[in-house]
């Protein structure tokens, strides 16, 4: 058992060397994805609330929006951007 896990821990340290060594593939920027995000139409919408935008602030250091992963899921997916808007309705009526 212990074999099997050294195996794959080994696997998963030789795919990140390549990603990042090899292929050069780097890890997003949350900065520059807060930029792209502050960019989106929807976002300044969104934003307009001083309640709201003073929750998303907060939700840049403390929430959803400290992960980078998930900002570029609601930057180009609509789904999952219409299941934030409405987690951040939800939270800020509360």
């Amino acid at each position: 058992m212990i074999f099997i896990f050294l195996f794959l821990l080994t696997g998963a340290l030789f795919i990140n060397f390549v990603q990042k060594y090899i292929l050069r593939i780097k890890d997003p920027d949350i900065k520059e994805l807060w930029l792209e995000l502050d960019e989106q139409g929807w976002y300044r919408e969104l934003k307009a609330d001083p309640e709201v935008e003073d929750f998303l602030e907060v939700s840049k250091f403390d929430g959803l929006l400290k992960d980078p992963y998930y900002v570029r899921k609601i930057i180009d997916n609509e789904g999952h951007r219409t299941g934030f808007i409405n987690y951040v309705k939800q939270k800020t009526a509360e």
